[in-house]
């Protein structure tokens, strides 16, 4: 740590961090548009300039480094000079077209102008003219002649998306932000840079024109799409969702959301959604009804069939979008009417797993741990689809030398360096992890596991086993596809034996937003019941229960599921 001075206060600061980190760290506020915390210093904007005393100028406060006895002055005549200088030279080109804008009122640029702009500007020349860039069905590029160039966009590409799809072109008054081949914007995170945008260049194109921010009524909410459980707040106008933003939570989702987190709200108001509670009439089709006689009707058969054939006849099928409230009274309903045939997992062979799991399944450490992790084992994930807020953890915790091996059965590029990856098919993932074992086994000089001393390692195995071995924190996570193969049970044994071995963490991957819950309300069958796979795939019964699942489409037995 060293000590400095800034504007008078003293200030602890770790060594290497930059004075405007010190200085927010403080509470001091300095003005700025290109700095992010969450991304690299670009210092191109100049707006954070300061006086420190002894330098011959005013320094950029986001790519000085602090040092002991450092004094600074953030609001000093030399200061407040510099950052309107830097101001009046934002302005000359910005079309200053505030009252048609939908960044108007929490707008960065707009902001900063009140206290260090001029009324009038002493340049008469005429402002550039910059063409709007095609960047897909999601982002809004019409007007790049607000650009400010911070270059936040690019580093948000190409730091926490994983790849670079936007950059700067020409140069001087020229410069132009824009995808290099003309293409759609199409990371699963390129929402984000909305959010980074200080000024109103991109804008989000489905909420384009819709509303202004002060209009706008807002909730907090969270993503049920993956269980990473990213904290949201929904924004809406006379009760009609027009925007999802992130919440800002460090432990999990930090200052991001994915795409499908931000743009979901338009299934909403899709044309096919129901509006209305609708029942089957005994001309076999379906007719608008009341919520009562909706009910009723859903009583009346529910009773028919347990006096018929019993409680038996009864299965309760959900998903893992369900809140935990909802899946508590599923299940509480359920076993009301005598059955035990309940399951929110739709995919997989949920007995078997349930023959060996104890507890719920969950990630095994705190989401924000992912970051400090030095090696880690994802087995049967595609990440970025799967999980991409995780995915970009795992890329940041890359970037400090932390190696990611890879056992899956599609080569999906994770955009995350890979120290080791098996590449197989589904039905020899076992025989990968048993591989992978057995060879970290012989790495620490211990037994191999048992039931798998006559497996033979090959070097793919030992690679990833050596990658493993040599890491103090280690993370082996069981993806998706791992949950869904109908060997998930000796799976998730073999890597349980891995992350033993590896003296590591072990955890799931788990889909949708409350895999976790659906364990805790008790949302699967007790002994005797049947699981989602038997109550579609066996003999069918007389009645079922679907809580926010479309059979066809979210089961491994759609087309069995609707015969």
């Amino acid at each position: 740590m060293v000590e400095l001075t800034i504007d008078g206060l003293k200030v602890e600061a770790a060594e290497g961090s930059m004075l405007i980190q010190a200085a927010h760290e403080a509470g001091l506020y300095i003005p700025h548009f290109c700095y992010h915390k969450k991304l690299s210093i670009a210092a191109n904007c100049r707006m954070c300039l300061v006086e420190v005393e002894k330098a011959p100028k005013a320094l950029p406060a986001c790519a000085t480094p602090v040092t002991n006895g450092m004094v600074v002055h953030t609001r000093s005549p030399k200061a407040i000079d510099a950052q309107r200088a830097v101001m009046e030279f934002l302005l000359i080109n910005h079309p200053l077209d505030c009252p048609v804008c939908d960044q108007g009122g929490e707008c960065q640029l707009q902001d900063l102008a009140v206290g260090y702009g001029e009324s009038a500007s002493r340049y008469k020349e005429p402002k550039r003219v910059v063409f709007h860039k095609p960047m897909g069905p999601l982002i809004s590029a019409e007007q790049m002649q607000r650009c400010i160039h911070c270059t936040r966009c690019v580093r948000v590409g190409q730091e926490i998306s994983g790849y670079m799809e936007l950059g700067m072109l020409n140069r001087g008054e020229f410069s132009e932000i824009t995808t290099f081949v003309g293409e759609a914007v199409e990371s699963e995170l390129s929402g984000n840079m909305i959010d980074v945008c200080p000024v109103g260049a991109l804008l989000s194109k489905p909420f384009s024109m819709n509303a202004r921010t002060w209009e706008l009524a807002r909730r907090r909410s969270v993503s049920p799409h993956d269980s990473v459980g990213a904290n949201l707040v929904v924004q809406t106008k006379m009760d009609r969702v027009l925007r999802v933003v992130p919440f800002e939570n460090e432990p999990v989702n930090e200052c991001w959301i994915s795409d499908r987190d931000r743009f979901s709200y338009a299934g909403l108001y899709s044309e096919d959604r129901l509006q209305h509670p609708m029942v089957r009439g005994c001309d076999g089709q379906w007719h608008e009804a009341s919520w009562s006689d909706a009910l009723q009707s859903v009583v009346t058969g529910l009773k028919q069939v347990r006096e018929d054939g019993g409680g038996a006849q009864i299965g309760a099928l959900a998903t893992e979008t369900s809140t935990l409230e909802e899946l508590a009274l599923l299940a509480r309903l359920t076993r009301a009417l005598g059955s035990d045939n309940i399951d929110f997992r739709l995919r997989g062979d949920g007995a078997a797993f349930d023959a060996v799991r104890s507890g719920a399944p969950w990630l095994g450490l705190p989401i924000a741990d992912l970051n400090t992790l030095d090696r880690a084992l994802v087995v049967g994930s595609f990440l970025r689809k799967d999980h991409p807020l995780l995915a970009q953890r795992l890329r940041q915790a890359a970037k400090r030398g932390m190696q990611l091996s890879l056992v899956d059965s599609v080569a999906a590029d994770p955009l995350v360096p890979v120290a080791g990856r098996m590449t197989v098919k589904p039905s020899a993932l076992v025989t990968a992890l048993a591989e992978i074992a057995v060879a970290l086994a012989e790495c620490k000089s211990q037994p191999a596991p048992e039931g798998l001393s006559g497996v033979q390692p090959g070097e793919s195995a030992r690679a990833i086993a050596a990658s493993l071995a040599s890491g103090e924190r280690v993370a082996v996570l069981m993806g998706n596809l791992a949950l869904a193969d109908d060997q998930a049970a000796q799976l998730a044994a073999n890597a349980q034996a891995i992350a033993t071995l590896a003296g590591g963490r072990f955890g799931f991957l788990t889909p949708g937003g409350n895999t976790v819950g659906g364990y805790l309300a008790g949302a699967v069958p007790a002994e005797g019941g049947l699981d989602a796979r038997r109550m579609l795939g066996g003999e069918p019964l007389k009645a079922y229960l679907v809580l926010h699942a479309e059979p066809r489409l979210d089961s491994e037995l759609g087309e069995r599921a609707v015969r």
